[in-house]
Order: C-alpha cells, then structure tokens, then sequence
C-alpha cells in the first residue's frame, strides 16, 4: 500500500546551502538571504513510499520485491534487511518554475537556488527518514538509482511500484530525468537491529566530487 509523509516545515541548514553554492564570500550570503523568503515559500515537500520483503538471491543479486537487481553494493548494504523502505520525494514543481524564472534574469542567482533547492530535497529525505524511525525502524543508509553498481534504469521499476505521477506529481522522461528537478528517489534497507553509523562520502565511487565532506 502506497503511503504519503509531508513535511511542511523542514529545518534549513544554512551551512548545507552554502556548501552546495560552494559561497566562498559575504556578498553572495547577502544575496542569498535575499532570495530565501520568496524562494522558501515555493516548496512544497511530499513524500510516497511503500515496503517491500527483500531477499537475497546470490551471485551479487537481490529481489527488492518489487525488481531484482544486479548490485554488490545492495547486498552489502542490505545483508541484514529483511524488508525495504521506496520512496520517491520531491520539493514541487513550483520550486523549479521559481528558479527557472530567477535562472533567466540572473545565472548567479539561479545557482544559488539550485543550491538551496538541493539543501531542502535533502532536508526532505531526512525528515522522512526520521518519521520512519519514529515509528520504530531501524535503517541502512538510503541508496539510490545509478548510485554506486545500481543500475539507473531501476527508476523505471521504481516510479511503476510506487505510482510516482499520480501520487506526488514526479515524472521520468525517456532520459531517466525526473521532472520536478529537485527530487530524490531511494531505497532503504529495515533491519532489526541499528547499523553502524557509515560515512557516505568514504563508500561514495567519485572522490573527486566537490562536494566531497
């Protein structure tokens, strides 16, 4: 059964946003405290997600319950999950109206909403992650298509298992691009009993990301 979280009033990391915009000076912090109120009051975060049993298949493949994939590194992840937590979420559409409009007028102002709109899709992704703790989960990190040996193309199985126009608006082009732009699709693996707390950037496979902890 498909269910929704939303989370209308989600804590802002003004060190995340600068991170993301990479802001090495005062005058862009400046700009940026500008561009927040009316930025801010364009998103609208939603959530869908469902569970799904998850089983080792071997040979380094896993059926997610709802497609069987091809990834060492779910496996790994996932060795003690008996269950997994999809879940697509998404700022809206407003948002990247909002900021393909400012974009126009000024490059360097759009980028700083591209900075703050990853900021709140992620922010998003954690409260999410935290509403599913509160109901008394415990869970891997959070995985996502194309991330790592994941193949990309498991979008397509994931935006059917979860119904993702109809349920929150997010759709995939014939590219794997979604639309809105500011959105995330994942995967989290339910044990029971708390994993060790992992670093994100130490298993990430691009250690030349900028973004880089």
């Amino acid at each position: 059964m498909i269910r929704h979280f939303d989370a209308p009033d989600l804590p802002l990391s003004m060190q995340e946003v600068r991170r993301y915009a990479q802001l090495k000076d005062d005058a862009s912090q400046a700009r940026l405290n500008d561009l927040l109120p009316e930025a801010l009051a364009q998103v609208q975060g939603r959530v869908c997600y469902d569970l799904f049993p998850v089983q080792m298949l071997g040979g380094g493949r896993i059926n997610l319950g709802f497609s069987v994939v091809s990834s060492h590194s779910l496996c790994h992840l996932f060795r003690h999950a008996s269950q997994c937590v999809v879940f697509a979420a998404t700022i809206g559409l407003a948002y990247d109206r909002h900021m393909a409009r400012i974009s126009k007028c000024s490059a360097a102002d759009g980028w700083l909403l591209h900075a703050l709109g990853t900021e709140r899709v992620e922010s998003l992704c954690d409260a999410f992650e935290q509403h599913l703790k509160a109901e008394g989960f415990f869970l891997t990190q959070r995985f996502s298509p194309g991330y790592g040996d994941v193949p990309l193309t498991l979008q397509r199985d994931l935006f059917c298992a979860l119904d993702c126009p109809r349920q929150i608006g997010l759709t995939l082009n014939d590219s794997l691009l979604m639309s809105p732009s500011k959105s995330v699709t994942a995967i989290i693996g339910l044990t029971e009993a708390a994993e060790p707390a992992t670093d994100c950037c130490a298993s990430c496979t691009q250690p030349s990301c900028a973004f880089r902890s």
